[in-house]
């Protein structure tokens, strides 16, 4: 007979067990435990019973209950007794068959019987089968399972609720795929020569512009990228690399010489999306000296495009205002700012009149829109 792992030394060809039992002075009858500690169980009428190694007659001896021999005579202190079951089914569970069997308790192949799946140490190690159906399996610093298929693509791990399969682990090709059974299937396919991973039903196929990520009531929280998202299309126009919200110092330059403003306030706040530059600033100083040519803003988050094209780029619908002993001006609604070089990271002010400096205060505000590099 074939076994899964070491035959045990007791169990003999043809179905055989043997009890070994060490005799106390006078002792006759021999039941339960036997010197290894396995408890004595046979079928009457299939027993050999031996005496320090000499076949007893069928008449030296009787049987009772499946477990218990008795000796018609006596045996001395330190006889060895030795009762061979000749049985079908062997009473002790010391082997597990090669053609297999049926087990009503545990099965555990786990060091000192722990449970590995409370894996804190070496010795939890192992892999138990429970009587309830469940399987737990641990490995110290190494993987607990591995699982394969050979020849054609296709579910490698199936699960099932009530019957009906709810999802697989697949391979489609030397891609790995995971997905729901359930309906035509959400799933996703790693593309590991790719470097890359798609929406696919559980076997990998691939399903186009049909798997939705979250929901209206159940949302991701972030999303991090460090490159851009494709929004309605796929080409170059629907690339969306960029999104940022900040705040900004605006400042007052002139295109002669920068001037030394006292300043009393400095705002500026921006919501650049793509290559589109939402810009907002106020500023306002309360005396200027040394400013020359004509008044810029400086201090723009960003570089920008354009150039020499009045209002274009520009911010308008602002408020400009300049005022000192011989000027004054005071325009709303009309405001233009203009880039005056290419790239940019500075505004022109661009309109009729009243665009060099004084030595009085300035204020300036306004909201537009920039293209940015």
């Amino acid at each position: 007979m074939a076994y899964i792992g070491t035959q045990p030394k007791d169990v003999r060809s043809f179905g055989r067990a043997k009890f070994d039992f060490t005799a106390t002075q006078g002792q006759t009858a021999f039941t339960g435990a036997d010197d290894d500690s396995k408890t004595l169980g046979f079928t009457d009428g299939q027993i050999e019973v031996y005496v320090n190694g000499i076949l007893m007659d069928d008449s030296d001896f009787t049987t009772s209950n499946g477990n218990t021999v008795t000796l018609a005579s006596a045996a001395n202190l330190n006889d060895i007794i030795s009762i061979v079951a000749m049985q079908t089914d062997i009473p002790n569970s010391d082997y597990v068959p090669a053609s297999g069997g049926n087990f009503t308790g545990e099965v555990l192949l786990s060091a000192a019987n722990n449970d590995p799946q409370n894996l804190s140490s070496s010795a939890n190690s192992g892999v138990a089968i429970r009587n309830d159906g469940r399987i737990h399996a641990g490995a110290w610093q190494q993987r607990a399972a591995a699982f394969g298929r050979g020849g054609t693509a296709g579910e490698i791990v199936t699960f099932r609720k009530d019957g009906t399969t709810i999802g697989n682990i697949s391979n489609i090709g030397n891609d790995f795929a995971i997905g729901s059974s359930t309906g035509s299937g959400a799933g996703l396919r790693f593309d590991g020569s790719g470097n890359l991973m798609y929406p696919s039903n559980s076997l990998g196929a691939s399903r186009d512009n049909a798997v939705d990520l979250g929901a209206s009531s159940v949302r991701f929280k972030d999303l991090y990228l460090s490159s851009g998202i494709y929004v309605g299309g796929t080409v170059a126009a629907n690339h969306l690399d960029d999104y940022e919200e900040g705040t900004w110092t605006p400042v007052i330059k002139g295109s002669g010489g920068d001037p030394s403003p006292s300043y009393t306030s400095q705002l500026g706040t921006y919501r650049k999306v793509g290559k589109l530059l939402y810009l907002n600033f106020y500023v306002h100083a309360s005396s200027s000296s040394g400013g020359s040519g004509y008044i810029e803003l400086g201090g723009l988050p960003f570089g920008i495009t354009g150039a020499g094209t009045a209002g274009y780029p520009f911010i308008m619908g602002g408020y400009y205002h300049m005022g000192g002993a011989n000027v004054g001006v005071n325009a709303k609604n009309t405001v233009r700012w203009q880039a005056n070089a290419s790239p940019v990271t500075k505004l022109a002010w661009y309109g009729s009149g009243g665009n060099s400096w004084s030595t009085g205060a300035y204020e300036m505000s306004g909201t537009g829109t920039l293209p940015v590099l």
